[in-house]
């Protein structure tokens, strides 16, 4: 996927953690690692498993939290679980801030922006990942940012519609097997971020790899 054909994109759509922010998923373990301080050990343990159960955007931080406490605690499950998914999405917040994204974020996205529609698929729900990016103040550069509990396929469905273009001019950026899944299932092409825990190399993957989003106007022609 070279030249004529990547110039031909209108449309880019950005996984949000660890590609517009630092960190993807360590940031996120640690956010649960701190959550689970005040756990009995053996709970703690029972989250860790839940939260590999749900992870690569099989369910939400709700479907985790749920049912880590249907297995301890029989009243107030609801209560506590919407109780904790909020702590949690605050250990997030200020995990970000302290990461912050990467550099040329800002300034990439700008350029971006003005020959292309931009929009974030994200596995974060909906409510949290709009919060981080009005943080960053970047919210202005997309056309729509979507999340949980919509799938990914199904939210680049929701950008196709928004643009109103074909799969073809359409292209997804993220760092994870579940994205690069997403844009196969869909049918647009992908570009990959590697990292330490993707471990993506141009050996091992056979969708082209960016270190960054900064290299993205190079390669899409700009």
């Amino acid at each position: 996927m070279k030249g004529k054909k990547m110039h031909k994109k209108s449309v880019v759509v950005f996984d949000f953690d660890g590609v517009l922010t630092k960190g993807g998923e360590g940031l996120k373990q640690k956010a649960w690692d701190i959550l689970a301080l005040p756990f009995h050990p053996d709970n703690a343990d029972f989250l860790a498993e839940k939260r590999l159960e749900f992870s690569k955007g099989n369910g939400s931080r709700y479907d985790i939290l749920r049912e880590t406490f249907e297995r301890f605690c029989s009243d107030n499950v609801e209560i506590l679980t919407a109780a904790y998914a909020d702590c949690y999405n605050t250990i997030v917040h200020k995990l970000l801030e302290q990461s912050g994204m990467p550099e040329g974020t800002k300034e990439t996205l700008k350029t971006l922006a003005k020959f292309h529609t931009l929009f974030v698929n994200s596995a974060t729900p909906e409510k949290a990942v709009r919060e981080s990016i009005e943080h960053f103040g970047i919210k202005h550069h997309f056309r729509g940012i979507f999340g949980q509990p919509i799938s990914k396929v199904d939210n680049l469905a929701r950008a196709q519609h928004l643009a109103e273009v074909d799969n073809e001019f359409m292209l997804f950026i993220g760092d994870g097997k579940s994205d690069a899944k997403a844009a196969e299932e869909f049918g647009c092409d992908f570009v990959g971020i590697p990292n330490d825990w993707n471990k993506w190399t141009t050996e091992t993957v056979k969708f082209p790899l960016v270190r960054s989003i900064v290299e993205l106007p190079q390669l899409l022609g700009l």
